[in-house]
Parts: structure tokens; sequence; C-alpha cells
């Protein structure tokens, strides 16, 4: 059945189309920060492009890492995964993520007539759970050891927050 109170209400318009640009944006921060995160942690060097830039690939990544699976983003996972940073029912749910993010995007104008659901935003509050702990994790055991070992006495390793969501809505 064709919805199109969901096209031609603007209010509703207006939500369905935050919403699906706010999924998209944060599964793309989160597949760039699995996939780039672990890249660096493997590289002593890279080359900038503009203002990115691209780590070196080196063996050890790539044994360690692209080794574990085809696609660099589900290695990249399979890499967490390893390091109980993630566990498999998370792997598992950034799979649906990753498919409802393609439909998403290659089915705009269908999933703006169809609109979102509960489902489409428990899926958005999975993937930020993800992020968190991947984010935390990363912050707790890799950022914080590398940097400085005295840690304040009322510091917290909860209230860490993601990065590259933070950002975007603080």
């Amino acid at each position: 059945m064709d919805n199109w109170k969901n096209i031609l209400d603007e209010n509703i318009l207006k939500y369905n189309v935050s919403f699906a640009a706010i999924f998209v944006l944060n599964y793309e921060c989160l597949k760039d920060y699995v996939i780039n995160q672990v890249r660096e942690f493997y590289s002593d060097n890279g080359k900038w492009d503009g203002d990115n830039y691209i780590p070196e690939e080196t063996a050890k990544y790539k044994k360690e890492v692209r080794a574990l699976d085809k696609n660099i983003e589900n290695a990249s996972l399979k890499w967490f995964l390893q390091l109980d940073v993630i566990t498999v029912d998370d792997f598992e749910k950034y799979q649906v993520i990753r498919k409802r993010r393609n439909d998403i995007t290659h089915e705009l104008l269908k999933n703006l007539n169809d609109g979102f659901t509960e489902n489409d935003a428990k899926l958005f509050g999975d993937m930020l759970e993800i992020y968190n702990k991947i984010d935390k994790w990363w912050i707790n055991e890799i950022e914080i050891p590398i940097v400085r070992n005295d840690r304040p006495e009322d510091y917290d390793r909860d209230m860490i927050k993601y990065q590259c969501i933070k950002n975007n809505y603080n």
C-alpha cells in the first residue's frame, strides 16, 4: 500500500528524510571508524590525499586483519571480535544495520514512502551501542595507555563518549 501522506505531508517527509540522513551518516561514521582505527594501529607510514591521511597497509595488518575476511569492514569487525570488544551478536547486528543502510540509500523514495519503524529506531540504537563499545575500548585500552599512565582518581572508563557521533551533535 502506498503511503502518499508520508511524501505529501511536509512534517512527516522532513522527519523521514532526517531519520534517513542521520541513520546513513552514523553508519558511515561507524564504518570509517572501525576500518581506520585498526588500519592506523598497524601502520607506521602513510600519505596525505588532500585533507585525508591514508595509512599504509603493513604486512602485519594484512596478516592479522585483512586475512580475517575479504571484506575490509568485516575483517576489521572480526579483529574487534577476537579481542572481545564486541560480541558475535554485535557482529550479526552490524550486518543487519549494513543491509538496512544499503536499503535506505538505494531505495530512498520507497523508504520515504513507507516511513520508518520502531525496528529502524532499534537498529539505530544498536548502531550507537556498537560504536560506543568500540570507542570506549579503544580510548581505554589503546589511546590512554599510549599517551599517559597516570589517570586521575576520579577517572570513569564508562564516561568516554564516541567521537564521530559526539562531534556531529555537540
